[in-house]
Protein backbone atom coordinates (compact mmCIF):
# COMPACT_ATOMS: atom_id res chain seq x y z
CA UNK A 1 0.00 0.00 0.00
CA UNK A 2 1.25 3.23 -0.78
CA UNK A 3 -1.14 4.50 1.82
CA UNK A 4 0.20 5.45 4.87
CA UNK A 5 -2.35 4.14 7.85
CA UNK A 6 -4.64 4.05 5.16
CA UNK A 7 -8.14 2.72 6.58
CA UNK A 8 -7.50 5.54 9.70
CA UNK A 9 -6.48 8.48 7.10
CA UNK A 10 -9.54 7.67 5.21
CA UNK A 11 -12.04 7.41 8.25
CA UNK A 12 -10.43 10.59 9.14
CA UNK A 13 -10.90 12.00 5.90
CA UNK A 14 -14.42 11.18 5.90
CA UNK A 15 -15.45 13.12 8.73
CA UNK A 16 -13.35 16.40 7.81
CA UNK A 17 -15.33 15.27 3.94
CA UNK A 18 -18.45 15.77 5.91
CA UNK A 19 -17.72 18.77 8.19
CA UNK A 20 -16.44 20.70 5.32
CA UNK A 21 -20.05 19.66 3.43
CA UNK A 22 -18.49 17.22 1.09
CA UNK A 23 -20.75 14.37 0.01
CA UNK A 24 -22.39 13.18 -2.32
CA UNK A 25 -25.54 15.26 -3.27
CA UNK A 26 -28.99 14.01 -2.33
CA UNK A 27 -30.61 15.88 -4.85
CA UNK A 28 -30.21 16.87 -8.68
CA UNK A 29 -29.04 20.67 -9.66
CA UNK A 30 -31.49 23.00 -10.21
CA UNK A 31 -32.70 22.59 -14.23
CA UNK A 32 -31.02 24.33 -16.78
CA UNK A 33 -32.66 27.44 -18.47
CA UNK A 34 -33.57 26.89 -21.93
CA UNK A 35 -31.40 29.73 -22.92
CA UNK A 36 -28.06 27.89 -21.24
CA UNK A 37 -25.64 26.20 -24.06
CA UNK A 38 -23.72 24.75 -22.04
CA UNK A 39 -23.72 23.63 -18.64
CA UNK A 40 -20.25 24.68 -17.14
CA UNK A 41 -17.98 26.74 -17.79
CA UNK A 42 -13.86 26.79 -16.80
CA UNK A 43 -12.44 30.00 -17.71
CA UNK A 44 -8.61 29.94 -16.56
CA UNK A 45 -7.04 33.96 -16.88
CA UNK A 46 -3.18 33.53 -17.43
CA UNK A 47 -2.08 36.85 -15.36
CA UNK A 48 0.67 38.83 -14.80
CA UNK A 49 0.68 40.07 -18.48
CA UNK A 50 1.37 37.53 -21.58
CA UNK A 51 1.31 38.65 -25.27
CA UNK A 52 -0.85 36.96 -28.22
CA UNK A 53 2.01 35.72 -29.97
CA UNK A 54 2.94 33.44 -27.62
CA UNK A 55 -0.34 32.10 -26.87
CA UNK A 56 -1.40 31.68 -30.51
CA UNK A 57 1.73 31.34 -32.63
CA UNK A 58 4.43 29.52 -30.25
CA UNK A 59 2.64 25.56 -30.20
CA UNK A 60 6.56 24.79 -29.08
CA UNK A 61 6.12 26.78 -26.00
CA UNK A 62 2.15 26.36 -25.17
CA UNK A 63 0.86 22.89 -27.03
CA UNK A 64 -2.03 22.42 -24.80
CA UNK A 65 -3.37 25.80 -25.56
CA UNK A 66 -1.95 24.66 -29.33
CA UNK A 67 -5.15 21.75 -29.35
CA UNK A 68 -7.51 23.82 -27.23
CA UNK A 69 -7.34 26.12 -30.26
CA UNK A 70 -7.25 23.67 -33.14
CA UNK A 71 -10.16 21.84 -31.55
CA UNK A 72 -12.24 25.20 -30.84
CA UNK A 73 -11.60 29.06 -31.42
CA UNK A 74 -8.80 31.09 -31.17
CA UNK A 75 -8.50 35.10 -31.80
CA UNK A 76 -6.31 37.89 -30.77
CA UNK A 77 -6.94 41.62 -30.61
CA UNK A 78 -9.06 41.90 -27.23
CA UNK A 79 -8.43 44.91 -25.78
CA UNK A 80 -7.49 44.75 -22.30
CA UNK A 81 -9.46 46.26 -19.60
CA UNK A 82 -6.27 48.31 -18.13
CA UNK A 83 -2.53 48.42 -17.39
CA UNK A 84 -2.48 46.82 -14.36
CA UNK A 85 -3.52 43.09 -13.80
CA UNK A 86 -5.86 43.23 -11.11
CA UNK A 87 -7.63 46.28 -13.53
CA UNK A 88 -7.74 43.86 -16.47
CA UNK A 89 -8.68 41.14 -14.25
CA UNK A 90 -12.04 43.08 -13.20
CA UNK A 91 -13.04 43.76 -16.59
CA UNK A 92 -12.95 40.32 -17.43
CA UNK A 93 -14.82 39.31 -14.47
CA UNK A 94 -17.35 42.11 -14.35
CA UNK A 95 -17.29 42.91 -17.85
CA UNK A 96 -16.84 46.52 -17.54
CA UNK A 97 -13.67 48.94 -18.49
CA UNK A 98 -14.46 50.74 -15.06
CA UNK A 99 -15.41 48.18 -12.48
CA UNK A 100 -14.58 50.69 -9.66
CA UNK A 101 -13.24 49.66 -6.38
CA UNK A 102 -15.00 50.15 -3.13
CA UNK A 103 -12.72 53.18 -1.90
CA UNK A 104 -10.14 51.62 0.09
CA UNK A 105 -10.87 47.79 -1.19
CA UNK A 106 -10.29 45.52 -4.46
CA UNK A 107 -13.11 44.03 -4.31
CA UNK A 108 -15.37 45.62 -6.98
CA UNK A 109 -17.98 47.46 -6.71
CA UNK A 110 -19.71 45.74 -9.88
CA UNK A 111 -21.33 42.44 -9.78
CA UNK A 112 -18.81 39.88 -10.86
CA UNK A 113 -19.76 36.72 -13.59
CA UNK A 114 -19.90 34.63 -10.53
CA UNK A 115 -22.16 36.23 -8.62
CA UNK A 116 -24.36 36.42 -11.65
CA UNK A 117 -24.11 33.28 -12.52
CA UNK A 118 -25.08 32.25 -9.37
CA UNK A 119 -28.11 34.53 -8.50
CA UNK A 120 -30.05 34.06 -12.30
CA UNK A 121 -29.80 30.52 -11.99
CA UNK A 122 -30.70 30.30 -8.59
CA UNK A 123 -27.74 28.13 -8.01
CA UNK A 124 -26.13 27.10 -4.35
CA UNK A 125 -22.30 28.07 -2.65
CA UNK A 126 -20.93 25.02 -4.61
CA UNK A 127 -21.80 26.14 -7.69
CA UNK A 128 -19.50 28.66 -8.74
CA UNK A 129 -15.41 28.66 -7.37
CA UNK A 130 -12.78 31.12 -7.50
CA UNK A 131 -9.34 29.74 -7.28
CA UNK A 132 -6.49 32.13 -7.28
CA UNK A 133 -2.58 31.78 -7.09
CA UNK A 134 -2.93 34.18 -4.10
CA UNK A 135 -4.64 34.45 -1.22
CA UNK A 136 -5.43 38.14 0.83
CA UNK A 137 -6.92 40.80 -1.45
CA UNK A 138 -6.29 38.59 -4.53
CA UNK A 139 -8.99 36.59 -3.84
CA UNK A 140 -11.46 39.35 -3.50
CA UNK A 141 -11.71 39.79 -7.30
CA UNK A 142 -14.11 36.92 -7.21
CA UNK A 143 -16.64 39.03 -5.67
CA UNK A 144 -18.40 42.74 -5.30
CA UNK A 145 -19.77 45.11 -3.00
CA UNK A 146 -22.57 45.94 -5.59
CA UNK A 147 -25.75 45.94 -3.44
CA UNK A 148 -28.02 43.71 -4.80
CA UNK A 149 -25.81 40.60 -4.64
CA UNK A 150 -23.05 40.27 -1.60
CA UNK A 151 -21.91 37.40 0.62
CA UNK A 152 -25.27 35.04 -0.42
CA UNK A 153 -23.81 35.41 -4.15
CA UNK A 154 -20.57 34.93 -3.41
CA UNK A 155 -18.70 32.20 -4.87
CA UNK A 156 -16.33 29.74 -2.90
CA UNK A 157 -12.70 30.28 -2.64
CA UNK A 158 -9.96 27.29 -3.43
CA UNK A 159 -6.03 29.06 -2.91
CA UNK A 160 -2.94 27.73 -1.85
CA UNK A 161 -3.15 24.05 -0.62
CA UNK A 162 -6.38 23.75 -2.10
CA UNK A 163 -10.10 24.15 -1.13
CA UNK A 164 -9.24 21.21 1.92
CA UNK A 165 -5.86 22.05 2.75
CA UNK A 166 -6.65 24.37 5.81
CA UNK A 167 -9.27 22.00 7.52
CA UNK A 168 -6.78 18.91 7.17
CA UNK A 169 -4.30 20.71 8.29
CA UNK A 170 -4.51 19.13 11.60
CA UNK A 171 -4.87 15.62 9.98
CA UNK A 172 -1.25 15.83 8.08
CA UNK A 173 0.21 16.66 11.61
CA UNK A 174 -1.67 13.30 13.14
CA UNK A 175 -0.74 11.27 9.81
CA UNK A 176 1.56 12.91 7.81
CA UNK A 177 0.42 12.98 3.87
CA UNK A 178 -0.05 10.27 2.25
CA UNK A 179 2.34 9.26 -1.09
CA UNK A 180 1.21 9.77 -4.03
CA UNK A 181 -1.55 6.46 -5.33
CA UNK A 182 -0.77 4.10 -8.02
CA UNK A 183 -3.68 2.79 -9.66
CA UNK A 184 -3.34 -0.93 -7.68
CA UNK A 185 -3.43 1.27 -4.40
CA UNK A 186 -6.99 2.43 -6.23
CA UNK A 187 -7.81 -1.28 -6.63
CA UNK A 188 -7.29 -2.24 -3.55
CA UNK A 189 -8.76 0.35 -2.17
CA UNK A 190 -12.20 -0.29 -4.27
CA UNK A 191 -12.24 -3.53 -3.22
CA UNK A 192 -12.10 -2.66 0.97
CA UNK A 193 -14.72 -0.19 0.23
CA UNK A 194 -16.87 -3.12 -1.80
CA UNK A 195 -16.45 -4.94 1.01
CA UNK A 196 -17.36 -2.63 3.63
CA UNK A 197 -20.28 -1.46 1.55
CA UNK A 198 -21.68 -4.91 1.23
CA UNK A 199 -21.62 -5.82 4.82
CA UNK A 200 -23.26 -2.02 5.68
CA UNK A 201 -26.30 -3.01 3.75
CA UNK A 202 -26.65 -5.78 4.74
CA UNK A 203 -26.92 -4.54 7.86
CA UNK A 204 -29.27 -1.76 7.31
CA UNK A 205 -27.07 0.51 7.40
CA UNK A 206 -25.31 3.52 5.15
CA UNK A 207 -26.46 3.84 1.42
CA UNK A 208 -24.88 0.38 0.34
CA UNK A 209 -23.73 -0.63 -3.24
CA UNK A 210 -25.28 1.53 -5.06
CA UNK A 211 -23.63 4.94 -4.08
CA UNK A 212 -19.86 3.05 -3.92
CA UNK A 213 -18.79 4.64 -7.46
CA UNK A 214 -19.59 8.22 -6.77
CA UNK A 215 -18.42 7.84 -3.03
CA UNK A 216 -15.03 6.63 -4.52
CA UNK A 217 -14.78 9.17 -7.12
CA UNK A 218 -15.21 11.86 -4.33
CA UNK A 219 -12.70 9.96 -2.38
CA UNK A 220 -9.85 9.50 -4.66
CA UNK A 221 -10.16 13.36 -5.80
CA UNK A 222 -9.76 14.45 -2.42
CA UNK A 223 -6.40 12.08 -1.27
CA UNK A 224 -4.96 13.12 -4.64
CA UNK A 225 -5.65 16.81 -3.39
CA UNK A 226 -3.70 15.94 -0.58
CA UNK A 227 -0.68 13.52 -1.15
CA UNK A 228 2.98 14.66 -0.65
CA UNK A 229 3.17 16.43 -4.29
CA UNK A 230 0.59 19.12 -3.22
CA UNK A 231 3.53 19.93 -0.75
CA UNK A 232 6.15 19.56 -3.32
CA UNK A 233 5.26 21.71 -5.82
CA UNK A 234 8.49 24.00 -7.11
CA UNK A 235 10.22 24.82 -10.44
CA UNK A 236 8.90 27.29 -12.64
CA UNK A 237 4.95 29.55 -11.47
CA UNK A 238 4.69 26.57 -8.28
CA UNK A 239 1.74 29.39 -7.08
CA UNK A 240 0.04 29.25 -10.45
CA UNK A 241 0.37 25.40 -10.01
CA UNK A 242 -1.14 24.95 -7.17
CA UNK A 243 -3.86 27.48 -8.08
CA UNK A 244 -4.46 25.06 -11.23
CA UNK A 245 -4.39 22.35 -8.97
CA UNK A 246 -6.79 23.72 -6.48
CA UNK A 247 -9.23 24.16 -9.22
CA UNK A 248 -8.78 20.36 -10.71
CA UNK A 249 -9.73 19.06 -7.13
CA UNK A 250 -13.06 21.52 -7.24
CA UNK A 251 -14.15 20.36 -11.05
CA UNK A 252 -13.78 16.81 -9.69
CA UNK A 253 -15.31 16.98 -6.25
CA UNK A 254 -18.04 19.34 -7.17
CA UNK A 255 -18.36 19.91 -10.65
CA UNK A 256 -19.56 23.13 -10.51
CA UNK A 257 -21.12 25.51 -12.87
CA UNK A 258 -18.73 28.60 -13.08
CA UNK A 259 -15.29 28.03 -11.97
CA UNK A 260 -12.15 30.69 -12.60
CA UNK A 261 -9.14 30.34 -11.93
CA UNK A 262 -6.67 33.28 -11.57
CA UNK A 263 -2.57 32.56 -12.57
CA UNK A 264 -0.03 35.49 -11.65
CA UNK A 265 3.50 34.42 -12.12
CA UNK A 266 4.10 35.27 -15.94
CA UNK A 267 4.61 38.60 -14.17
CA UNK A 268 8.38 37.27 -14.65
CA UNK A 269 8.26 37.93 -17.70
CA UNK A 270 9.28 41.89 -17.20
CA UNK A 271 12.70 40.77 -15.81
CA UNK A 272 13.64 37.91 -18.10
CA UNK A 273 12.31 36.38 -20.94
CA UNK A 274 13.22 32.68 -20.37
CA UNK A 275 11.82 33.26 -17.13
CA UNK A 276 8.60 34.37 -18.87
CA UNK A 277 8.72 31.30 -21.13
CA UNK A 278 9.29 29.02 -18.55
CA UNK A 279 6.44 30.00 -16.99
CA UNK A 280 4.33 29.93 -19.78
CA UNK A 281 5.29 26.43 -20.29
CA UNK A 282 4.48 25.41 -16.77
CA UNK A 283 0.88 27.32 -16.84
CA UNK A 284 0.12 25.15 -20.37
CA UNK A 285 1.55 21.88 -18.88
CA UNK A 286 -0.83 22.57 -15.73
CA UNK A 287 -3.63 23.42 -18.14
CA UNK A 288 -3.06 20.55 -19.85
CA UNK A 289 -3.56 18.54 -16.46
CA UNK A 290 -6.78 20.56 -16.56
CA UNK A 291 -8.09 19.83 -19.69
CA UNK A 292 -7.01 15.87 -19.41
CA UNK A 293 -9.58 16.37 -16.19
CA UNK A 294 -12.18 17.37 -17.80
CA UNK A 295 -11.85 14.41 -20.84
CA UNK A 296 -11.49 11.94 -18.01
CA UNK A 297 -14.86 12.65 -16.66
CA UNK A 298 -17.56 11.66 -18.52
CA UNK A 299 -19.82 13.98 -16.62
CA UNK A 300 -17.70 17.00 -17.47
CA UNK A 301 -16.29 16.14 -21.17
CA UNK A 302 -20.05 15.86 -22.80
CA UNK A 303 -21.00 19.67 -20.36
CA UNK A 304 -18.29 21.34 -19.87
CA UNK A 305 -16.84 24.48 -22.19
CA UNK A 306 -12.69 25.99 -21.55
CA UNK A 307 -11.96 28.85 -21.92
CA UNK A 308 -8.10 30.78 -21.24
CA UNK A 309 -7.50 34.40 -21.87
CA UNK A 310 -4.26 36.57 -20.47
CA UNK A 311 -5.42 39.84 -18.49
CA UNK A 312 -3.31 41.87 -20.44
CA UNK A 313 -0.18 42.11 -22.89
CA UNK A 314 3.30 42.81 -22.91
CA UNK A 315 5.47 45.35 -25.04
CA UNK A 316 6.72 44.25 -28.41
CA UNK A 317 10.03 45.06 -27.60
CA UNK A 318 12.41 44.01 -25.01
CA UNK A 319 13.76 46.34 -21.95
CA UNK A 320 17.08 47.21 -20.86
CA UNK A 321 17.21 44.16 -18.77
CA UNK A 322 16.32 41.46 -20.93
CA UNK A 323 12.64 40.82 -20.34
CA UNK A 324 9.35 42.28 -22.13
CA UNK A 325 7.70 45.19 -19.86
CA UNK A 326 3.88 46.12 -20.41
CA UNK A 327 4.10 50.12 -21.10
CA UNK A 328 4.96 51.24 -24.62
CA UNK A 329 1.38 51.00 -25.62
CA UNK A 330 1.57 48.72 -28.70
CA UNK A 331 -0.69 46.48 -29.44
CA UNK A 332 1.04 43.67 -28.04
CA UNK A 333 0.94 45.24 -24.90
CA UNK A 334 -2.77 46.77 -24.90
CA UNK A 335 -4.36 43.83 -26.45
CA UNK A 336 -4.67 39.24 -25.43
CA UNK A 337 -5.61 36.40 -27.75
CA UNK A 338 -8.62 34.22 -26.11
CA UNK A 339 -9.21 30.57 -26.98
CA UNK A 340 -11.85 28.31 -26.35
CA UNK A 341 -13.05 24.59 -26.42
CA UNK A 342 -16.45 22.80 -25.75
CA UNK A 343 -20.24 22.26 -25.98
CA UNK A 344 -21.72 26.12 -26.89
CA UNK A 345 -18.90 27.23 -28.46
CA UNK A 346 -18.64 27.54 -31.89
CA UNK A 347 -15.50 25.67 -33.64
CA UNK A 348 -13.02 28.00 -35.55
CA UNK A 349 -15.02 31.29 -34.37
CA UNK A 350 -14.11 34.96 -35.07
CA UNK A 351 -15.28 37.89 -33.19
CA UNK A 352 -16.28 40.57 -35.82
CA UNK A 353 -15.38 44.24 -35.36
CA UNK A 354 -13.72 45.40 -32.33
CA UNK A 355 -13.66 43.29 -29.30
CA UNK A 356 -12.79 43.45 -25.57
CA UNK A 357 -12.07 41.32 -22.23
CA UNK A 358 -14.93 43.10 -21.12
CA UNK A 359 -17.08 41.27 -23.82
CA UNK A 360 -15.87 37.48 -22.19
CA UNK A 361 -18.73 37.66 -19.24
CA UNK A 362 -21.34 38.98 -20.80
CA UNK A 363 -20.73 36.33 -23.40
CA UNK A 364 -19.87 33.47 -20.95
CA UNK A 365 -23.04 34.61 -18.85
CA UNK A 366 -25.45 34.06 -21.98
CA UNK A 367 -23.32 30.61 -22.37
CA UNK A 368 -24.78 29.46 -18.55
CA UNK A 369 -28.51 31.21 -19.34
CA UNK A 370 -27.69 33.94 -17.08
CA UNK A 371 -26.77 37.87 -17.84
CA UNK A 372 -24.49 40.45 -16.80
CA UNK A 373 -26.42 44.09 -15.66
CA UNK A 374 -25.89 46.39 -17.80
CA UNK A 375 -27.97 49.62 -18.72
CA UNK A 376 -28.43 50.03 -22.45
CA UNK A 377 -26.21 52.38 -24.25
CA UNK A 378 -23.80 51.85 -21.53
CA UNK A 379 -20.29 52.56 -23.00
CA UNK A 380 -18.68 50.92 -20.40
CA UNK A 381 -19.71 47.47 -20.48
CA UNK A 382 -19.01 44.55 -22.62
CA UNK A 383 -21.63 43.14 -25.15
CA UNK A 384 -22.46 39.27 -26.11
CA UNK A 385 -20.17 37.82 -28.73
CA UNK A 386 -22.85 35.82 -30.33
CA UNK A 387 -20.40 35.10 -33.17
CA UNK A 388 -18.17 32.67 -30.75
CA UNK A 389 -21.33 30.68 -29.45
CA UNK A 390 -22.80 27.57 -31.15
CA UNK A 391 -26.54 27.48 -32.81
Amino acid sequence: MSVRRPRALLAALGAVAAAVGLAVPASPEPPRPPTARCERVVLVVLGGGVRSQEMLRRPDLVPTLAAIRAAGFGSDGWTAGGADPTDATKAILCGRTVPVATPGRVRPAWPTLLECVRKDRGLGPDAAWFASFADGEALDLGSSDHPDFGPSFWPRLAHGEGPFGEPLRGLFRLFGRPNPTTDRTWAHLATLRAVTAKASSARGIGAGPAALPEALRLERALLEEVDRRAADLGGAAPLDARAVRAGITVLRVFRPTLLVIRLGQADAGRASVAAYEEVLRRNDAEIGRLRATIAADPVLARSTALVVTADLGRDAQRNAEGGYGRTDGSPEQTTVAVVGEGPGLARGATPRGPHATKDLAPTLARLLGAAMPAAVGDPAAGVVREELLSR
